[in-house]
């Protein structure tokens, strides 16, 4: 295991709501403005290389790079790909006021997929005719395999905010800015353990894999960590009640120490609000990274000691805080921390391909992609070589203390589910 101990400290963050502007035909095109245009300073963050760049400095493209993002801007998809669309931009800004990629400026446009499979195979083969180079994807599979099998390796894709392993696929072109769910959901399960809690339930829906996914894998490795899992609460995106769940456990003879989810708000918020009324609220709660996504500090009090996995969280040894104090003044609404910082990863990673191959061809970068070795990003570093298109990367856990995000530490499990 590599772990990294960090003394717990809130980060007070002033949060602001994703805004997305659709055209008629429930698409945005948006084109990078220059630097002259937006009026803002887009400085590389401290600390980096400027995207884009070589050592060498020799590779000079007759193309520019144009990348697209099928974005979800939909109620469930919105959380993430509304900063992230924003946060792209911002990146492409930075990239191109240090030059650009190969010597032209990235080109940059979003397509508003709306959580639909049809808007969203509409969506891709629109971008491949107007000659889209690489894509940023969307965060769920219902989305995300149909982007694929559109796309099928006429260009790269990067799932911006996915964890799902399946659908990374360098073969066809595709790849994960994140860790995946099984490492996460292990993650959470070996720090439950480490904390020395032994007994947990899980609440899990079949409405999408990733809610039933990372309850599962979180029982694989807490059982295989020596835990005892005392049962699976079933429930429905569409529940707005979790008394029958919370009625249920009252029952127990023995209590679970921890809940472990990947609910989203404002759901997670109703069911802790109803485990405190029942007088359960002594139960740890812990989530996946959608409490980071939909931001569960927000639930207020109730959220206080509430632990979950997060992308990342600004350190000194990141470009986060930078990244997003850039982004702030560039005017861009970026409501989460670790979707922002990593759609400006994608961004990045799409560059270095370009790079490092000199070509926007998509043979090119999906090999660029598939054979980076730790490329500094945003978020830190990511190496997808021999990694079959996950990253492997730290899993930062977060912990919410007056009504603030802290973190806690930096860890990838001994054991990883599945």
């Amino acid at each position: 295991m590599k772990k990294r101990l960090i003394p717990v400290a809130v980060a007070a963050l002033a949060l602001v709501a994703a805004a997305c502007s659709d055209d008629d035909n429930g698409t945005a095109d948006t084109a990078a403005p220059t630097t002259a245009d937006s009026g803002t300073d887009t400085t590389a963050p401290s600390g980096s290389e400027a995207p884009g760049t070589t050592p060498s400095g020799d590779c000079t493209l007759t193309e520019p790079l144009k990348i697209g993002f099928a974005a979800d801007l939909g109620e469930l998809g919105g959380f993430s790909d509304g900063p992230g669309s924003e946060a792209a931009q911002v990146m492409v800004d930075i990239i191109n006021d240090a030059g650009g990629v190969g010597g032209l400026p990235v080109e940059y446009v979003v397509k508003d997929i709306q959580g639909d499979p049809a808007a969203t195979q509409r969506a891709a083969q629109e971008m491949l005719d107007d000659g889209v180079n690489a894509i940023i994807g969307p965060p769920f599979a219902n989305t995300g395999a149909p982007l694929t099998d559109t796309v099928n390796g006429q260009a790269p894709i990067v799932f911006m905010a996915t964890t799902d392993p399946s659908l990374a696929d360098p073969s066809r072109g595709a790849f994960l800015s994140t860790f995946s769910d099984p490492v996460q959901s292990s993650a959470m399960a070996q720090f439950a353990l480490e904390q020395g809690y032994t007994s947990a339930v899980t609440f899990s829906s079949t409405d999408d894999v990733y809610f039933s996914g990372n309850p599962e894998y979180f029982a694989d490795a807490f059982e295989h960590g020596g835990g005892t899992m005392i049962g699976d609460y079933a429930f429905s995106l569409a529940d707005a009640d979790f008394s029958t769940q919370v009625n249920d456990i009252s029952n127990l003879s023995e209590k679970p120490q921890v809940l472990y989810t990947a609910m989203v708000m404002p759901q997670i918020q109703t069911l802790m609000e109803q485990l405190d009324a029942a007088g359960l609220g002594d139960i740890v709660v812990m989530g996946a990274d959608a409490f980071d996504a939909t931001v569960v500090w927000s639930a207020g009090d109730v959220a206080n000691g509430v632990y979950f996995a997060a992308h990342t969280f600004p350190t000194a040894d990141n470009d986060v805080q930078s990244f997003l104090d850039t982004a702030a003044a560039a005017g861009a609404n970026i409501e989460t921390i670790s979707f922002g910082a990593l759609s400006a990863d994608a961004v990045q990673i799409i560059a270095a391909a370009a790079t490092t191959a000199c070509s926007v061809e998509p043979d090119a970068l999906i090999s660029a992609i598939d054979n980076l070795e730790n490329l500094k990003v945003t978020t830190g570093s990511v190496t997808y070589k021999g990694a079959n298109g996950v990253p492997e990367k730290d899993v930062a856990i977060l912990t919410v203390e007056n009504g603030a995000p802290a973190l806690v530490e930096l860890m990838r499990p001994d054991y990883i589910a599945g």
